[in-house]
């Protein structure tokens, strides 16, 4: 029976980490979710803004934006 229990809590906390990262990997693009409300919200006629797409996971890769070392946006 202690084998059984120990599998049913290793299990439970396995379950538990796996969550806690699919949560942390759903959050991780709040900045470029952000900047594409900012776009949507602005007048872009020239289409300068269009690389601003929200299913890219690194908005430090879209145009007229810049990152510091750690991927975090630090200026538009």
């Amino acid at each position: 029976m202690a084998v059984a229990a120990d599998i049913a809590a290793r299990t439970v906390s396995l379950f538990a980490v796996v969550a806690l990262l699919c949560l942390t990997l759903v959050s991780c693009n709040s900045e470029g979710d952000a900047l594409y409300a900012l776009r949507k919200s602005l007048s872009d006629p020239g289409n300068v803004l269009e690389s601003w797409d929200p299913t890219l996971v690194n908005p430090c890769t879209w145009f007229h934006i810049t990152c510091n070392q750690d991927n975090r946006v630090t200026r538009v």
